[in-house]
């Protein structure tokens, strides 16, 4: 059996040393190009996944302000017939029942 001098021993020491740095390095860039841009971009989701409840929300509340002025219009309509006025106004509520029907089925 060979004895081990204390020079293969600083040589390994000193090998194991500078394959750790190189690891250590890589770990590095890694970390700076890889995992800081995948940990940005999870807090961009979570911003863009609250601006859309807000968008969904903002929506919502448009559709039902739009019925509301569907109904608001069609009730003006109605009443302007029980005036006496006819031709556009008959048109106009006959189009907006119509158009009131066609969406309420799909």
């Amino acid at each position: 059996m060979e004895n081990v001098t204390i020079g293969q021993i600083v040589g390994w020491i000193s090998s194991l040393t500078v394959l750790a740095g190189f690891f250590f390095g890589i770990y590095k860039f890694v970390k700076k190009v890889v995992l800081d841009k995948i940990e940005a971009n999870k807090q961009e989701i979570e911003l863009l996944k609250k601006d859309m409840r807000h968008v969904k929300r903002d929506v919502e509340d448009s559709k039902e302000e739009r019925l509301i002025l569907l109904k608001g219009q069609l009730a003006c309509l109605k009443g302007l017939k029980e005036q006496g006025c006819n031709g556009p106004v008959t048109q106009g509520i006959n189009d907006l029942e119509n158009y009131i029907i066609k969406k309420s089925h799909y």
